[in-house]
């Protein structure tokens, strides 16, 4: 998934893996919020996300790293399809993402891009 904040990526990947599921297809969403939820106990406020704080890009740079390996077994284990499920914005964040999943795990990908550009 890839888009901005608060965009739907979340909710059409849930609508998707429903689907998904009740034709049968193994699938699950991987979010990195969560993991970044589980990671930081306590939230720190929009500081967190500032590119300028090398701690904090360190602790989401993390979380990413390990949804995505965790991912990666899900379907090199029982899964058929998974959702990487956060902003992925920047170029060399999905240039990361693609080549870990075809270099290393050998999965094809493509990326689902959530633009919400209504003024209301």
């Amino acid at each position: 998934m890839v888009g901005l904040p608060a965009r739907g990526k979340t909710y059409m990947a849930r609508k998707l893996v429903r689907y998904l599921r009740w034709i049968s297809i193994k699938t699950k969403v991987f979010n990195v919020g969560d993991y970044r939820r589980d990671a930081v106990k306590v939230y720190a406020g929009k500081q967190f996300f500032d590119p300028d704080n090398s701690e904090a890009v360190a602790i989401r740079n993390l979380c990413a790293e390990n949804a995505l390996e965790d991912m990666c077994n899900f379907l090199q284990n029982q899964g058929e399809v998974a959702i990487f499920d956060a902003t992925n914005t920047t170029r060399e964040r999905r240039r990361t993402i693609y080549n870990y999943c075809t270099e290393v795990c050998c999965f094809r990908v493509f990326f689902v891009e959530s633009i919400c550009d209504s003024p209301e």
